[in-house]
């Protein structure tokens, strides 16, 4: 994945970061378990039983579509990761190669390939880390890719610190970034928060079992939440932001001159500088 760069001064101050998408990737404890119910309980509800492929999940789907006509997805929090990882899609040559170009080939090709990379992918991760490296690599929107910029950008908070409430917003921003954006589509944002709020009850023992504890765990506190109103903190961080603008651009040239093997705008480095 392309991580932000931190640039510090020779005081130790942080004076600003580089980035093409603002990441900074965090450890599996330095974020709210809430966070992965709610992303376990509306994603992949059986996440902690298959292997990287639901098959059940794709039974269910193949019925709906063949009885009801009606489309639902069945991927996977491993196939998703797989697809943000590899940047595997059906109208690309690199997805699929030539023979993808055969119309209805290019999407078997891109799920037999989702598919059998998952089943790697969990054979050789736990599950625990599986659902860090998703939530490290997902889009939410608004130039926050992951879920500590995430986290920032929508509550000003660090992921360890966010409520279930909260969590829930970010989990429905999956669905679709802009459609669920709490900033510019708050009514919809808040429909899909309740939802994802719904399922968490719904899953309350699974959660339990995975978890210790459910995150909502009678229907009164879930009557609650569902009345509680979206409150946001925004705010978007931009490349400009920071200190010392001409500064920190004749250090970025610098690396690129005498380190040209690496790329202060995707390779998550630490800079110290003589500022």
């Amino acid at each position: 994945t392309n991580n932000a760069s931190y640039v510090y001064s020779a005081d130790g101050q942080l004076l600003c970061k580089f980035f093409d998408e603002n990441r900074t990737p965090v450890k599996f404890e330095e974020v709210s378990p809430l966070f992965f119910q709610a992303l376990i309980d509306t994603e992949d509800e059986r996440f902690h039983d298959h292997c990287g492929v639901d098959f059940k999940g794709l039974g269910g789907a193949a019925k709906d579509f063949i009885v009801h006509q009606r489309a639902r997805g069945a991927s996977t929090i491993t196939q998703q990761l797989v697809k943000n990882m590899f940047r595997i899609r059906s109208n690309t040559q690199y997805g699929t190669g030539l023979v993808g170009k055969i119309p209805g080939v290019g999407i078997v090709i891109m799920k037999t390939k989702e598919m059998a990379i998952a089943v790697q992918l969990e054979m050789l991760n736990e599950k625990d880390s599986i659902l860090m490296m998703y939530a490290n690599t997902v889009d939410f929107g608004s130039n926050a890719f992951g879920i500590k910029t995430a986290a920032k950008t929508y509550f000003n908070k660090a992921p360890s610190e966010l409520k279930i409430e909260e969590s829930a917003v970010l989990v429905g921003l999956l669905k679709a970034t802009s459609t669920y954006n709490p900033r510019i589509n708050p009514k919809r944002s808040l429909e899909r928060r309740n939802l994802v709020l719904r399922n968490i009850y719904e899953h309350r023992r699974e959660m339990e079992k995975h978890f210790g504890h459910a995150a909502i765990k009678t229907k009164a506190q879930l009557d609650s939440l569902l009345k509680t109103p979206l409150e946001l903190n925004f705010s978007v961080e931009s490349a400009y932001d920071g200190k010392a603008l001409y500064f920190r651009q004749a250090v970025a040239e610098y690396i690129k001159e005498n380190c040209p093997q690496l790329d202060p705008y995707t390779d998550g480095l630490k800079i110290y500088t003589t500022l």
